[in-house]
C-alpha cells in the first residue's frame, strides 16, 4: 500500500511539474522518444528519411529546452548526415531553432567539414490560435569550410508565415490533430530559388507532414511522419 501511495505521489508531482510549464510543445516530451520522417517525390517515391531522438530536456522555471539529435539516410538507406538542434518553451511560446530546417540530403556532401550555423527561431502556435494569424519570419545561414577555406554558403529565409487551419491528419505513424502553417521559402546558394510550403504540426509530436511547391504552385515533394516510438 505504501509503495502504491509513493507511486501515485510521484506521478502527481510529475504531472504538476509539467503543468507549471507555460507552453504546449510541438515535440515529444519524454527523453529517449524516437521518431522518423520520410521524404518522397511528388509521385510517392522514397528519396530518403530522417530519424530523430529527444536526447535531453532541460527545465528552468517555466522554460524548457529540448535537445534533439537527427540522422539523415539517403534513398539507398545509407547514413549520410548527422545534426543536432534545439526547441524551446520560452515565455509561453514554443519555437524551434531554425537549424531543424537543415536539409540532410543537401548537406550530406559536407558531413566531415566545418559548419557554421546562424539560425533564428521558428514559432509554432498552439491549437487554439486563430486561423489566418501571421507568424514571425525565420532565417538560417550555413557556411561550410575546410582547412580555413570557405567552400559553400547557403541562406534560407522563411517569410509570409500564416496559420491556415486545423485538421486531423493520418500518416503511417497514426492520426494526429494538427495546425497547418503556410510560408514562402527563399533559398540562396549559387542562385536564388523561391518556393512555398505547407506544414502540419501536432502537439507532443512535431511535424507530421510537409509539402513543397515551386513558384508556379506545383508540388515538388513531400515528407511524412512514418514512425513514432514513445
Amino acid at each position: 500500500m505504501r509503495q502504491l501511495a509513493s507511486l501515485v505521489f510521484l506521478l502527481c508531482c510529475a504531472s504538476l511539474s509539467w503543468a507549471q510549464i507555460d507552453c504546449r510543445p510541438f515535440v515529444p516530451t519524454t527523453t529517449g522518444t524516437k521518431w522518423e520522417v520520410t521524404d518522397y517525390s511528388p509521385k510517392g517515391k522514397v528519396l530518403g528519411r530522417s530519424t530523430f531522438e529527444l536526447v535531453d530536456k532541460i527545465v528552468d522555471g517555466k522554460d524548457v529546452t529540448f535537445k534533439i539529435a537527427t540522422t539523415y539516410y539517403d534513398k539507398k538507406d545509407k547514413e549520410s548526415f548527422k545534426n543536432e538542434f534545439e526547441a524551446y518553451c520560452k515565455g509561453g511560446t514554443f519555437e524551434f531553432d531554425m537549424a531543424f530546417k537543415m536539409n540532410g540530403g543537401a548537406m550530406q556532401a559536407y558531413q566531415n567539414m566545418d559548419l557554421e550555423v546562424d539560425a533564428t527561431s521558428f514559432t509554432v502556435p498552439d491549437l487554439e490560435a486563430k486561423a489566418g494569424s501571421s507568424l514571425p519570419d525565420g532565417s538560417l545561414a550555413v557556411s561550410v569550410g575546410s582547412g580555413g577555406v570557405n567552400m559553400f554558403k547557403m541562406k534560407v529565409d522563411v517569410t509570409d508565415r500564416k496559420l491556415e487551419a486545423r485538421e486531423e491528419l493520418t500518416t503511417p505513424a497514426g492520426s494526429f490533430p494538427c495546425v497547418i502553417l503556410s510560408q514562402t521559402v527563399t533559398t540562396k546558394m549559387i542562385m536564388k530559388i523561391q518556393a512555398s510550403s505547407k506544414e502540419w504540426y501536432s502537439e507532443g509530436v512535431g511535424m507530421v507532414r510537409s509539402e513543397s511547391y515551386n513558384k508556379k504552385g506545383k508540388l515538388t515533394g513531400y515528407s511524412e511522419l512514418t514512425k513514432l516510438e514513445k
